[in-house]
C-alpha cells in the first residue's frame, strides 16, 4: 500500500485505459462527479414558483454537482485525480468554527480528446395520463436531442409504459434514427403509471442483448415518478435495480413535471451505475442532452471507499455531497458507488466540531488534520488502494475567530455548504411552523455568501443567492 502525505498534494487514481485521449500533462477541464443527484432542479422549480419545497428536495450531491469547484494545483497525469483541501471557517447553522476537509474530483481529460463507449440503451418512458403536457414534451424534446448524439455503433431499444410496458422498438442501430424519431413522435400521455413494469422490461430486453466489446449497457427512465399500479416503494425498485447494477448494466433517471415525485428516483439512483437529472427548463435538457450527455453515461471509477481518520480532539458532524453515508461512526467511512466524468469538478465536504463543544475546535501548525485510505476499482476492474495523511500547514494555528482555506475551491465548498445549510433548514424550519427561525437562517446564510463572494466573485453563487432570496420572500409571503 502506498503512503501519501497531504498537505496540498493531489491523489491520482490511474484510469488511463479507460477511454483512449491524446497526452495530458496538465489537468484538463474535465471533473469527476459521485453518481445519484446531479442537480436540485426540481427544488429550484417550486421555489421560482413561489413555493417552498420539502426539505428533502435540497441535496447536497446536487447542489455540488451544478458547480464547477476548483481542486488545488497539483502533479496529476491521470485520468482521474482526487485532491483534498481543507478549511476553517464559521458555519451558518451553529456559528461556530468547523474544520472542513474538502474532497475534490477532477481529470486530466480534455474534451478534445475525450471519446465515450458506444451504448447499448433501453430508453424507458412513461407515457401516463399524469405526463400530460409540458412533461411530455419535454422528454420528447429530451429524446430527440438524444438521437443526435447517438451514431451507428450505439444500438437503442424504446420502450413506453402506463399500466402495462410495451417495446416500441427493438434494438436499431442509431447510424438513422428516422425510424426512432417517428416512434418519439407517437408517445402520446394516457392511462396509469406502473413503472416498475416499464424498468422490469427495460431491463431484461437489455439483459438478452447480445453483448460487444467495449459497449456499455445502459437504462435511461423518463418519468414524473408517480406510480399509481404495481411497485410503489423504494424497497422493491431497490431490489430491481440492484440486481442489474451487479450486472454491469446502469442506470440514468431523468425526472419531469411539477409534480414530480423526487425521492422514490433520487433512492433508486443511488446504486452502482446510477445517477439522475431532473429536466426542468429547456434550457437543462439542452445541458444534459448535448454537452453532458457523453459524460453522464461515463463511470470511470466504481466502489471507492474512503476512509478518514478523525483528528484528536474533533467530532465528524457531517459529511456533506455523499447521501451513502451515515452519522454515528467517529470516523468517515465513505462508499461512493460510481464515479462520474463531468464538465464540472464535483466535491465532498466533511464537517468537523470540537468533541468539546464550549471551547471550540483548534489546531496548532503541523498538527494532523487527518489520516485515512482509499480503495477503488478502476473501470477496467482492477482493485487500487492508497494511504492518506493530511496536516495543518498553514504556518499558523487554526484558532478561533480565525479563518482559512487552502484554496478558493475550498472556499466556494464551504459556501455551497452554507447555500444547502440555508436551504434546506429554512424549508425544514417552515414546514414545523416557524417561519421567524426559517428566515432567520437564511438571512444568516445570504451574508455570509455574500461576504464570501465579495471574494470570489463567482457567477454561481450570485445564482444561489438569488436563489435563497427569493425562498425568503416566498416565505414571508405565506
Amino acid at each position: 500500500m502506498k503512503t501519501i502525505w497531504l498537505h496540498l498534494s493531489i491523489l491520482a487514481v490511474s484510469l488511463a485505459s479507460l477511454v483512449p485521449f491524446g497526452g495530458c500533462g496538465v489537468p484538463g477541464p474535465l471533473g469527476a462527479t459521485v453518481g445519484g443527484a446531479q442537480d436540485i432542479g426540481y427544488a429550484r422549480r417550486l421555489i421560482e414558483a413561489g413555493g417552498v419545497p420539502d426539505s428533502s428536495f435540497i441535496v447536497a450531491e446536487g447542489l455540488f454537482s451544478e458547480h464547477d469547484i476548483p481542486t488545488p494545483a497539483g502533479d496529476c497525469t491521470d485520468s482521474l485525480c482526487l485532491a483534498l483541501g481543507y478549511g476553517y471557517t464559521p458555519m451558518i447553522d451553529d456559528e461556530k468554527e468547523a474544520l472542513l476537509i474538502h474532497l475534490g474530483m477532477t481529470s486530466t481529460l480534455q474534451p478534445k480528446d475525450f471519446h465515450r463507449q458506444n451504448l447499448q440503451l433501453a430508453l424507458v418512458v412513461d407515457h401516463s395520463g399524469s405526463m400530460s403536457g409540458e412533461s411530455m414534451e419535454s422528454v420528447k424534446k429530451a429524446l430527440r436531442t438524444l438521437a443526435t448524439k447517438l451514431g451507428e455503433q450505439d444500438e437503442v431499444i424504446l420502450i413506453q409504459f402506463d399500466e402495462n410496458a410495451e417495446v416500441m422498438m427493438g434494438a436499431t442501430r442509431m447510424g438513422n434514427p428516422d425510424q426512432f424519431l417517428h416512434n418519439v413522435d407517437r408517445l402520446e400521455p394516457d392511462g396509469g403509471t406502473n413503472i416498475e413494469a416499464g424498468i422490469q422490461l427495460g431491463y431484461e430486453q437489455l439483459a438478452k442483448l447480445a453483448g460487444r466489446a467495449g459497449v456499455a449497457k445502459r437504462l435511461m427512465l423518463f418519468t414524473d415518478a408517480r406510480p399509481n399500479i404495481g411497485a410503489t416503494d423504494e424497497g422493491s425498485f431497490q431490489a430491481i435495480t440492484q440486481k442489474y447494477a451487479d450486472q454491469g448494466i446502469g442506470l440514468s433517471a431523468f425526472g419531469v413535471g411539477v409534480d414530480f415525485g423526487q425521492e422514490l428516483i433520487y433512492h433508486i439512483s443511488q446504486l452502482r451505475g446510477g445517477n439522475f437529472f431532473y429536466l426542468g427548463t429547456q434550457e437543462r435538457i439542452a445541458t444534459v442532452f448535448d454537452s453532458e450527455f457523453d459524460y453522464l453515461v461515463t463511470p470511470i471509477a466504481y466502489d471507492l471507499r474512503i476512509a478518514v481518520k478523525t483528528p484528536q480532539g474533533a467530532r465528524l458532524r457531517q459529511v456533506y455531497g455523499l447521501p451513502t453515508w451515515k452519522p454515528g461512526d467517529p470516523d468517515a467511512v465513505l462508499n461512493i458507488p460510481t464515479v462520474f466524468l463531468s464538465s464540472n469538478r464535483g466535491a465532498i465536504i466533511l464537517r468537523y466540531e470540537s468533541q468539546m463543544l464550549e471551547t471550540g475546535l483548534e489546531f496548532e501548525q503541523g498538527e494532523s488534520l487527518g489520516t485515512g485510505t482509499m480503495e477503488y476499482t478502476t473501470a477496467s476492474n482492477v482493485k487500487k488502494s492508497q494511504q492518506m495523511l493530511l496536516s495543518n500547514n498553514t504556518g499558523n494555528a487554526l484558532t478561533q475567530g480565525r479563518q482559512y482555506f487552502t484554496h478558493d475551491g475550498t472556499r466556494l465548498g464551504a459556501a455551497l455548504t452554507n447555500t444547502y445549510l440555508g436551504l434546506r433548514l429554512a424549508c425544514a424550519l417552515f414546514a414545523e411552523g416557524k417561519k421567524a427561525e426559517a428566515v432567520g437562517i437564511l438571512d444568516r446564510a445570504i451574508a455570509t455568501v455574500q461576504q464570501e463572494n465579495s471574494i470570489l466573485n463567482n457567477e454561481g453563487l450570485r445564482a444561489e443567492l438569488a436563489l435563497m432570496e427569493k425562498l425568503r420572500e416566498n416565505i414571508k409571503a405565506k
